[in-house]
């Protein structure tokens, strides 16, 4: 009988020492929450811990419906932490291991902003916006694709704005 209750109290306590789904899903809600509320500028060691916390919950649920989410928030702040090979990374295993999911759309477009913010890859961004609006054409972000494309070819932020304030003038408004 002691051998029982012995080898049950040992298996409560491994049972209760692995973390649940749900309870690193809530670790990971909590240290976003702090990360956002001091949105002004991620620190690496934030953005470090975050990350290890979504590889661990990848690692741990890889099928999970909830990976994507989380592959997607991982290359994200890879992006804003300049980490660029992460940052692709991260978003070909969303694509590789999720193809049928919603975000890989997303995670397409994002490939372009990896490219052009994380890595300084000017020639591999457009080439990222212009197969999205070719493999996505009625996509809603198309359109912001195609201008970020258009974006990346032009010299400076003065050129932009002055682009922008002649197709402005072109259009036609309704107030008189």
């Amino acid at each position: 009988m002691k051998k029982y209750l012995l080898f049950t109290l040992v298996i409560l306590v491994f049972a209760s020492c692995k973390p649940t789904k749900e309870n690193r899903l809530k670790e990971i809600g909590e240290l976003e929450k702090l990360t956002l509320k001091e949105a002004k500028a991620i620190s690496p060691q934030r953005a470090d811990s975050l990350l290890v916390m979504y590889d661990s919950y990848i690692t741990d649920f890889p099928k999970d419906s909830n990976s994507t989410l989380i592959l997607f928030k991982a290359a994200d702040i890879c992006i804003n932490m300049k980490y660029c090979d992460r940052a692709i990374a991260y978003l070909d295993r969303l694509v590789s291991d999720f193809p049928d999911s919603k975000m890989v759309e997303v995670a397409y477009f994002k490939m372009g902003e990896a490219y052009e913010k994380a890595c300084n890859n000017i020639d591999k961004a457009k080439e990222a916006y212009k197969t999205f609006v070719e493999e996505y054409p009625n996509s809603p972000l198309a359109n912001d694709a195609e201008v970020m494309y258009q974006m990346l070819d032009m010299p400076d932020e003065m050129e932009m704005i002055r682009q922008f304030e002649a197709k402005n003038a072109e259009t036609p408004t309704t107030e008189k």
